[in-house]
């Protein structure tokens, strides 16, 4: 049995009478502009700003530079900045309000997402422009700009336009996956986050940080109007250095929920040991952190420091309902440490377990690509009738992580579960 198609049940979003404030009206912006500067309409935002099937459409941009199938050009350094112009409004050109005479700022964008689509520093500071100068009406809430060979250069523009006033509305940052932004880039982008008081979530996974990446990051941790709830650095360098400079400034947080340190070469070296036991103080009285991932960080024996912070039974943070351990270390250790969430509670009667041991008879629809997870159609054991959906554990690891729920069950154990929305989304999409 073929993917479920989906009854069309979505309402639409209804659209802004005002001029200008259509998909078609950017689209048509962006279009002229970009003929206009020679340069060819980029298919993923055309697709974007025109297909009807989308609920999304006219909030929500996004731009797969990984999917060669979808465009045989990436949208680069002048592309990206053609769609912040067409999106500002502002240049030579540009259409005005027919009654005042004034930019027609598209204001309807909420997402932005733009993946290896080759936009660099240029790009991303064209979108610093955006969120700047934009803001006040521009109410973008979600940026994602993941493998763009961004630098600290783009870094200091987005932290510039992320400072304390300049920007009021953006709730997730996202910069996964550029290698080149090192710690040099966290520096610079900090230098505008440590004033910044509504960014909820900040994610730097897989970006080349090393050791000096902790200071930059504690201090926008420190600022005491900050109201990040979510720190995500998994697959980085940080190391024990970064995370003792990192110390100071999470001891004065207290907006911070979740902390995901997976991947940091935290070892049994003597700075790591010094850090881990700053780090035990630091979580035993923190207000509010309730999940701390230190996964694939082989510190051994070291972990005896963490356990009067986090094990209930030795007067622990309660606060802290997950914390992962790496399963390296020794099973009395990994025990007291380890908690996945949930207080241990049966699951809910009837939910899929999203784990590839539960499923056979896998046929691939969709192969995946960097930048996309696999889709197959597949049976449950046990249970007739063929399904369509991805495996929970290739995702683990990757930037789709964010897509996928832990779950705890008595019976069955650890098991892992994918977001429904989120393989709908990926069915109608590609199938």
């Amino acid at each position: 049995m073929g993917p479920k198609k989906k009854d069309g049940g979505k309402k639409k979003a209804k659209e802004s009478d005002e001029p200008g404030q259509k998909a078609e009206d950017l689209l048509s912006t962006y279009t002229a502009f970009v003929k206009k500067i020679g340069l060819p309409s980029n298919l993923e935002v055309v697709s974007a700003l025109s297909n009807e099937e989308n609920p999304f459409k006219g909030k929500q941009i996004i731009i797969d530079g990984g999917d060669a199938s979808k465009t045989s050009q990436p949208l680069g350094p002048g592309g990206c900045r053609a769609l912040a112009t067409a999106i500002m409004g502002v240049g030579q050109g540009m259409p005005k309000h027919p009654e005042t005479g004034s930019n027609l700022l598209y204001k309807p964008l909420q997402e932005l997402r733009i993946w290896g689509a080759n936009i660099g520093d240029d790009g991303a500071s064209s979108i610093a422009e955006l969120l700047r100068l934009g803001g006040a009406e521009i109410q973008l809430q979600y940026l994602e700009l993941t493998n763009n060979e961004i630098t600290e250069v783009g870094g200091f523009a987005l932290g510039r336009s992320l400072s304390c006033m300049m920007n009021m509305s953006l709730i997730t940052l996202a910069l996964d996956y550029n290698m080149s932004f090192g710690s040099e880039g966290v520096a610079a982008l900090c230098l505008g986050l440590r004033t910044n008081s509504t960014l909820k979530k900040l994610s730097l996974k897989y970006c080349n940080l090393d050791g000096d990446a902790g200071g930059p990051l504690g201090e926008v941790l420190a600022f005491t109007r900050s109201g990040l709830n979510i720190l995500d650095i998994q697959g980085n360098h940080v190391g024990g250095k970064g995370l003792l400079d990192m110390c100071p400034g999470l001891q004065r947080n207290k907006s911070l929920t979740q902390l995901v340190l997976a991947d940091n070469d935290i070892s049994e070296a003597e700075v790591d040991n010094e850090s881990l036991k700053k780090f035990a103080e630091v979580l035993l009285i923190h207000p509010t952190l309730t999940s701390v991932n230190l996964l694939y960080n082989r510190f051994g024996g070291a972990g005896e420091y963490l356990v009067p912070a986090v094990d209930p039974a030795s007067g622990g943070n309660k606060n802290i309902t997950e914390f992962r351990v790496d399963a390296s270390l020794h099973d009395e250790l990994y025990e007291k440490l380890n908690k996945m969430g949930g207080g241990g509670k049966k699951g809910k009667k009837g939910k899929k377990k999203c784990d590839g041991r539960l499923k056979e008879n896998f046929r691939v629809l969709e192969e995946g690509g960097e930048f996309r997870p696999a889709v197959y159609e597949f049976n449950y054991k046990g249970e007739e009738g063929r399904e369509v959906g991805v495996v929970a554990q290739e995702l683990v690891g990757t930037w789709w992580e964010r897509k996928v729920s832990v779950e705890c069950d008595e019976v069955d154990g650890v098991h892992f579960q994918v977001d429904k929305f989120f393989v709908d989304e990926l069915v109608n999409k590609y199938l």
